[in-house]
């Protein structure tokens, strides 16, 4: 009998297991893991719309610690010479820090320690989850951030790294 209750109680577990849908989960849960950067586009108060091009690449990793790194660069720079530390050419964003989540609101908070653009040393970026799947993630600001060509509010498309 007690076997027939043991076996009875794995069962019901695995069902349990299996049942509960991927959409059950945290979005942390979720967002743990490496992405690589599908598109990231510059979306203007005024409607106009710039994609990050040509080419960019980047990688966005979230750990289980709450601990995250980003960084994006534009494809077809030129090369350069001298110190590579002080000589960035073309598009680079790069941040990093810890996350925090909200299941309800679908919101990723950035707590940037530091970044390739120091006004966002010591800061805090939200981001609003607008789609997240086993293999794809969509998030963008929630502000639009103050920029020499207006306000913009970028829009970044993941893919999980395999």
């Amino acid at each position: 009998m007690l076997k027939y209750r043991r076996a009875l109680a794995a069962a019901g577990l695995l069902l349990f297991a299996t049942a509960v849908p991927a959409a059950a989960q945290s979005l942390k849960d979720q967002l743990v893991g490496t992405w690589n950067l599908i598109s990231n586009t510059e979306e203007y108060t005024d409607g106009k719309k710039v994609a990050w091009g040509p080419d960019p690449k980047g990688i966005v990793m979230f750990d289980a610690a709450n601990r995250f790194a980003l960084q994006i660069i534009v494809g077809g720079r030129a090369k350069a010479s001298g110190n590579p530390a002080e000589n960035p050419v073309g598009k680079v964003i790069a941040y990093f820090g810890t996350y925090t989540t909200n299941d309800a609101g679908k919101e990723l908070v950035f707590q940037i320690t530091g970044a390739s653009f120091p006004n966002w040393d010591g800061t805090e970026q939200k981001r609003v989850v607008t789609g997240i799947s086993g293999s794809e993630l969509t998030y963008k600001a929630i502000a639009p951030i103050p920029s020499g060509a207006g306000p913009f509010v970028p829009v970044l498309v993941w893919s999980r790294a395999k």
